[in-house]
C-alpha cells in the first residue's frame, strides 16, 4: 500500500476536491455543482484539440454521446415542454460526457489517480453531509432502513473497492460476497445483491474457473441457482417474522413474491411505469421532466396500483412521470431514438468490460464491480446517476480497455516484423541524413 503511506500527491489532492466539488451546489438551470461546471469548461477548451479524437473507441463513445443529444433536442424541440425543463434534461447528457472526458484523460496518466477519486467520493457525505439524517447504530439494529442504504452500504462497499486495487484476490472477493449478504440482510437489498454477485463472479475468475466465455454459462446457471435458493430462504425468513429488517414491507405488498420479478416490479416500479410511458409515446417521448398531473396523474395513480399503495402515500412526491431507469428514461423522455442511441452507448461500455473481465486479468473485483453496479444503474436508477457517478466506472473500464488493445497491438508484433520496421527507419534516416 506504497500509494497510500506517503504525502497526497498534487493531481490526487485535486481529484479529492474535484469529487467534494459535486457537494457544491449553484442554481442555475436547476442545481448543478461546481464540479459539473469546471468539467464543462474543461471539456470546451481541451476536447476540439485533443489527439484522443481520433482514437476508435473514443471516437465511437463521441459519436454515441452525439446521437444522445441531437435526438434530445430533436424530441425537446417537437413535444415543446418549458424551455428550463428541456435545457435540464439535455444538461444531463452534456454533463456526463464532460464529466467522462475529464477523468479519462485523468486516469489515462496514471490509473492509480482513480484511488484518490473514490476517496473523495467515500469523503463527500461525510464532510458535505447527505439529505439523509439517521443515525448509524440504529441503522445497524435494522430501524433505520434509509440511512442504512444511503449512507452506511455506499461508505463501507467504496471503502472495500480501495482496498481491492491493493489487494485483488480471493479473500478479497470473499470479503466483498459476505459483505453483500449482511448488507441484504440488514435492509440495503439492491446494493448488498451487487457486492455480492461481483464478489462472486470476481472469486470464480480470480480462481480460474472463468477463463473464457463458454464457462459463464455453466457457472451462471449453477449461480442463479444458488442465488435464487438464497432468496427463497429470504423471503420465507420474512413472512414468518424472522427477518423485520429493510424493506420488508414489500414483500407482503407482492403478489406471489417468491417470484422474484414480481418483487422487482415493487421494488423498482418506477422503471415498469417509465417503460409504460415510453409506449405511450415511442417516437419523440414526453419531452423532460413531463409533469404527470397534465395526464391526471395517470402514472402516479399506476404506481400506487403497481405497489399495493393508497395514492395518498405520493402526494408529496414531485409532479413527473416516474422514471427511475436511465436507459428506459431516454425513451420516455425523449422517443426511440435516445433510446437507441443510449442503449448502444451502455452496450458499448459492457463490451469493454468484459474484455477487461476476462482477458486482461487486471483489477478484476474493481471492475467487475463496476460492470454490474454500471447495468443496474442503467436500468434501475434516475437520470441523475448519469452524470454524477457513472462517469467514474465508465471512465476506469475504458482506461484499462484502452491499455489492454495497445498492449495487446504491441504484443502482436512478431520478432520478423519488428526487425523489418528497424531497418526501414534506419534506411529511411540514411537517405534523409537524419
Amino acid at each position: 500500500m506504497s500509494e497510500l503511506s506517503y504525502k497526497i500527491p498534487f493531481k490526487g489532492l485535486l481529484l479529492i476536491l474535484f469529487e467534494l466539488g459535486f457537494g457544491i451546489n449553484i442554481n442555475l438551470i436547476g442545481n448543478i455543482s461546481a464540479s459539473e461546471i469546471f468539467v464543462f469548461f474543461y471539456t470546451l477548451i481541451f476536447l476540439l484539440n485533443d489527439p484522443m479524437l481520433r482514437d476508435r473507441s473514443f471516437s465511437h463513445i463521441v459519436l454515441l454521446y452525439s446521437g444522445i443529444l441531437f435526438s434530445q433536442i430533436i424530441s425537446e424541440s417537437v413535444v415543446s415542454t418549458s424551455l428550463n425543463d428541456s435545457l435540464k434534461g439535455i444538461s444531463i447528457t452534456v454533463i456526463s460526457f464532460c464529466h467522462l472526458y475529464f477523468l479519462i484523460n485523468t486516469l489515462k496518466r496514471s490509473k492509480k489517480l482513480l484511488l484518490w477519486a473514490y476517496i473523495g467520493m467515500v469523503l463527500k457525505p461525510m464532510l458535505m453531509g447527505t439529505t439523509y439524517n439517521g443515525d448509524a447504530l440504529m441503522a445497524i439494529h435494522g430501524q433505520d432502513n434509509v440511512y442504512m442504504k444511503f449512507v452506511i452500504a455506499p461508505l463501507v462497499i467504496n471503502a472495500l473497492m480501495i482496498y481491492s486495487y491493493f489487494y485483488d484476490n480471493r479473500k478479497t472477493s470473499l470479503l466483498l460476497t459476505v459483505t453483500g449478504i449482511l448488507f441484504m440482510l440488514m435492509g440495503a437489498r439492491s446494493l448488498g445483491s451487487l457486492a455480492f454477485i461481483a464478489g462472486v463472479v470476481s472469486y470464480f475468475i480470480i480462481s480460474g474457473h472463468l477463463t473464457n466465455y463458454k464457462h459463464v454459462l455453466a457457472y451462471g446457471l449453477v449461480s442463479l441457482l444458488i442465488i435464487y435458493g438464497a432468496y427463497a430462504l429470504y423471503v420465507t425468513n420474512v413472512l414468518t417474522g424472522r427477518i423485520t429488517t429493510g424493506n420488508s414491507g414489500q414483500i407482503y405488498r407482492t403478489e406471489n413474491p417468491y417470484n422474484p420479478i414480481n418483487l422487482l416490479r415493487v421494488g423498482r416500479t418506477e422503471a415498469f411505469i417509465g417503460a409504460i410511458a415510453f409506449s405511450d409515446k415511442p417516437l419523440w417521448g414526453h419531452g423532460a421532466w413531463k409533469k404527470d398531473s397534465d395526464y391526471g396523474y395517470k402514472y402516479t395513480n399506476m404506481k400506487s396500483q403497481y405497489q399495493n399503495l393508497d395514492r395518498s402515500a405520493y402526494m408529496d412526491e414531485l409532479d413527473i412521470i416516474p422514471c427511475h431507469s436511465i436507459i428506459i428514461g431516454f425513451g420516455c423522455y425523449n422517443g426511440i431514438f435516445a433510446f437507441i442511441f443510449g442503449s448502444l452507448l451502455f452496450l458499448w461500455f459492457l463490451k469493454m468490460g468484459l474484455v477487461n473481465m476476462f482477458e486482461s486479468k487486471r483489477y478484476v473485483i474493481l471492475l467487475t464491480y463496476f460492470l454490474i453496479i454500471l447495468l443496474w444503474h442503467s436500468l434501475f436508477s434516475p437520470q441523475s446517476h448519469f452524470r454524477l457517478t457513472l462517469p467514474m466506472f465508465m471512465s476506469f473500464i475504458y482506461v484499462n480497455y484502452h491499455s489492454y488493445i495497445k498492449k495487446k497491438k504491441r504484443i502482436s508484433v512478431t520478432p520478423q516484423e519488428s526487425e523489418d520496421k528497424y531497418v526501414l527507419v534506419n534506411e529511411y534516416k540514411k537517405r534523409h541524413r537524419l
